[in-house]
């Protein structure tokens, strides 16, 4: 049996493939699904999936930058897309990337059974094909060209051949590596979004990646201290393998690497005119630690999903604690994400001890402790991300996650950003979860926040609570001052809100999440709650945006 993961964010669609595909008689599990390309991810941390069928479009992460992600992982799974009429534009992406197929909704039952026999075919087949590679081992030698890139590549995928190649053989001038300190930084071009998906489409995204390369090597020649190699790992991905070109002490290393990564990025955005995300790993004292920097920048560039794009993000950021006997432990963080929750004005206090502890672990170095502070960030997020996945409905955290910390000037101009964001959350969580201290209303309002994509009624609720819709209504009045239906709607409007910013959603699409039958019903709602129609608020975000 192959397994199979199901991603889409309409829950009757993941409904319909359940219960309409006879998994087992063809060969097939499902697993698990999931919701988007995030949780996806995280149930793949659990899980070995051979098949994954993923929605193109939707909130949060879609299924290109899933793809894209699996790729950047290593993660092995063969992928097909659930695509509508209007993401066509993404197939050529998709094409690209290395997507198996598509199926188009509304979905037709004889396609997937047709793709899901072709899926079973070329996983045997694969199967097959391994199993004789496999026997051949040790038998018949294969002649691999020991390319720069083949050498580069293996270098950075931690395989000990690329390393005995070098120590038997004589630099080889076009790579100038040494057994010295060595950082990777990785280069991601475009981030797959509007711009750059038009880019591929019009076969001018080679001309793009051209000219980033230009780019680094103009800036290397303003660093002798450094010397360089590149490979395109993917499509739009470059790997930068930074070392020293003299003899220096590894912080130094670090900050004129850093300094060279700053000056790429900027230059690339003045000039490119195109969003460019960072990932940067962790500086070794030996090439050997080259493919360990690789997949901590790897793994710093998947931070940009909390923390945003366009920007350099730096692994470090997770590890101050041990490098730069940085003084808070993860246990503060998932407390001050508890006072968050619970309404708790003790929260303010909190997150400013936590920092102040920050900046003294990393020695009030403004560098590192922007470094630290986005770190954070991302782990304040992550957590609310995890345990109370409804925030992301109410709260734009893109309003944080552009902010650059290494431009703020001071250490309180930083602590003033992160305690506001702070203060900001704290007052969402006292918005929509109003009564703490009262466990019946405190489970309706999370009841709502949890169900925000569904129908929610008073019978519902009341049938949940298991106590009768009028006293419900009168105790929810009391304790919060306000209409339940209301307090629905409320919550409605607000995810509407995010949606129509976050994503290309037509306004019946959004309606049918929200759990509307009738989209004009929606419309007349999300006029009265904002003063415009989805279409014209869109349309303001955009030109705002802009």
């Amino acid at each position: 049996m192959f397994s199979v993961m199901v991603v889409d964010d309409d829950p009757k669609v993941l409904d319909w493939l359940k219960t309409e595909i006879d998994w087992g008689g063809m060969g097939f599990t499902l697993i698990c699904t999931a919701k988007d390309g995030i949780d996806a991810l995280h149930k793949l941390s659990q899980n070995s999936v051979d098949v994954i069928i993923s929605d193109i479009s939707m909130p949060k992460m879609g299924g290109i930058e899933l793809l894209n992600s699996l790729k950047e992982s290593d993660i092995p799974s063969l992928v097909v897309f659930l695509n509508e009429p209007d993401d066509l534009s993404y197939v050529r992406q998709g094409m690209l990337l290395g997507v198996y197929g598509y199926l188009s909704k509304p979905i037709n039952k004889k396609e997937v059974i047709n793709l899901l026999n072709n899926v079973y075919d070329t996983l045997m087949e694969e199967g097959q094909s391994k199993n004789i590679a496999e026997k051949r081992k040790g038998g018949e030698g294969t002649d691999l060209s020991l390319s720069k890139e083949k050498i580069l590549y293996d270098l950075l995928r931690g395989r000990e051949s690329a390393h005995q190649f070098l120590s038997n053989t004589v630099a080889d001038p076009n790579i100038n590596l040494s057994d010295k300190m060595v950082q990777v930084g990785i280069v991601e071009v475009g981030n797959f979004d509007a711009s750059s998906r038009e880019l591929i489409k019009t076969g001018k995204f080679g001309e793009l990646l051209d000219e980033v390369r230009v780019i680094i090597t103009d800036v290397l020649l303003g660093f002798k201290s450094l010397s360089c190699n590149m490979i395109e790992m993917d499509i739009g991905i470059i790997t930068v393998i930074l070392q020293p070109a003299f003899s220096m002490e590894l912080a130094e290393f670090e900050d004129r690497a850093i300094d060279f990564f700053e000056n790429i990025l900027r230059l690339i955005q003045q000039s490119a005119n195109i969003r460019v995300t960072i990932g940067i790993g962790e500086a070794y004292l030996k090439l050997s630690g080259i493919s360990l920097s690789y997949m901590g920048a790897k793994a710093a560039l998947r931070h940009k999903y909390v923390l945003g794009g366009n920007r350099i993000i730096h692994i470090g950021q997770s590890n101050l604690n041990e490098k730069q006997n940085l003084l808070y432990p993860a246990e503060k963080e998932k407390l001050l994400v508890k006072h968050i929750m619970s309404g708790d004005g003790n929260a303010i206090s909190l997150s400013q001890n936590l920092f102040n502890d920050t900046a003294a672990g990393v020695g009030d170095n403004l560098k590192r402790l922007a470094f630290a502070t986005n770190q954070l960030l991302f782990n304040i997020t992550y957590f609310i991300d995890v345990r109370y996945d409804y925030i992301n409905k109410l709260y734009d955290f893109r309003e944080i996650s552009n902010a650059d910390f290494s431009a703020f000037e001071s250490k309180e101009e930083m602590k003033k950003f992160f305690t506001g964001f702070i203060a900001e959350l704290l007052n969402v969580v006292r918005e929509y979860l109003p009564v703490q201290d009262n466990k019946l209303i405190k489970k309706a309002c999370e009841y709502v926040l949890n169900n925000v994509d569904q129908e929610i009624t008073l019978t519902r609720i009341a049938d949940h609570l298991d106590i009768s819709k009028n006293y419900f209504c009168s105790l929810f009045k009391q304790e919060t001052g306000k209409n339940f239906l209301e307090y629905v709607t409320k919550v409605k409007m607000e995810w509407a809100k995010m949606l129509l910013r976050q994503s290309n959603y037509k306004t019946y699409k959004v309606s049918e999440m929200l759990g509307y039958r009738e989209a004009s019903y929606f419309s007349r709602l999300f006029r009265k709650h904002t003063g415009s129609s989805p279409a014209e608020y869109r349309k303001q975000i955009q030109k705002n945006e802009n």
